[in-house]
Order: structure tokens, then sequence, then C-alpha cells
């Protein structure tokens, strides 16, 4: 009978630790893979990342930000937040203009082909590029994303093992 007490105890414990995992996951960290190379050279294709889900409940998305958000009810796209709400924002002779001023970039290696002509980020929606900006699906094609697509913060890469390093 002391056995059986002992699988019941023990079993109650796996339980609730596997009910706190599942929250976790569900409600403050997520893993995602990066498909592709829109991202480059932040991210690479094949890339395991954490993303912080909770994060935009305590402070609004910044500029700079790499997040995950829902494109589509079937797609996940990782890119950086390039406009916030009541931004001005414009692409001439491969240089982004934010509210009239030039966007310091380090994060793209190479200049961006196109242009757009001044648009204004509505409330509560955000611009998005991807670094990797001549191979990337972005709010150039699928518009304005708003608050409620956001899924979170990307944080850190945490595999492959030689790239695990926070995300900046």
């Amino acid at each position: 009978m002391k056995r059986n007490l002992g699988i019941v105890h023990f079993s109650r414990y796996f339980l609730v630790l596997a009910m706190l995992l599942v929250m976790v996951r569900i409600f403050f960290f997520a893993p995602y893979v990066v498909e592709g190379v829109s991202m480059y050279p932040t991210l690479g294709d094949n890339e395991r990342i954490v993303v912080n889900k909770w994060i935009y409940y305590v402070r609004n998305p910044r500029y700079g930000d790499v997040i995950v958000l829902h494109a589509n009810d079937e797609e996940d796209y990782i890119k950086r937040i390039i406009g916030v709400p009541g931004d001005e924002l414009e692409l001439k002779n491969g240089v982004l203009y934010r509210n009239g001023k030039i966007v310091d970039e380090p994060y793209i290696n190479e200049v961006t082909l196109g242009e757009f002509d001044k648009i204004k980020v509505p409330p509560n929606s955000y611009f998005v590029m991807g670094d990797n900006r001549n191979r990337s699906m972005d709010s150039r094609e699928i518009g304005f994303i708003s608050r409620s697509k956001v899924v979170g913060k990307a944080e850190f890469i945490f595999y492959p093992f030689q790239n695990v390093k926070w995300i900046e």
C-alpha cells in the first residue's frame, strides 16, 4: 500500500509540473523556428528562437524590436518594428526616413531596393520590415500590422548551439 501512495504522490507533482510548463508555453515563452532568409543577418534559416509572449502586456513594442506576428491564419512572420503609431515613413533611394530623419539601421547589410512615398502608421498598428530587405515579405506588401497580430518579442537564439545569443 505504501508503494501505491508514493506513485500517487509522484503523479501529483508530475501533473502540477506539466501544467506549469504548459502555462509557461502558452502565456509566457514559446519556441519558434526561423524559416527563410528575410531576417538575415540577424537570424538565419532554421535557427530556433525563444519568443517572449508577455512583454507587450508590460510595455508597447519599440523601434528595433524583432517580433513574431500572425501574418494570416496559416503563417507567422518574424520581422523588425520600423514604425509605431503616428510615425511618418518614407523610403527614397535605398534610405529609410522616419518622421523626416534618416533611420540608423546597422542590422541590414545591403541597400534596400525599391521606394515608397510617405505613409503614416495608423493608431494601434506597426510597420515592420525584414533585415534582408530585398528578400522579405513585410509591411511593404502585407500592410500595417495590428497590435492584436503581434505574438511577442524574439529574445534569443537557442539553436544551433554555436549561434546561441541574445537578439538585439
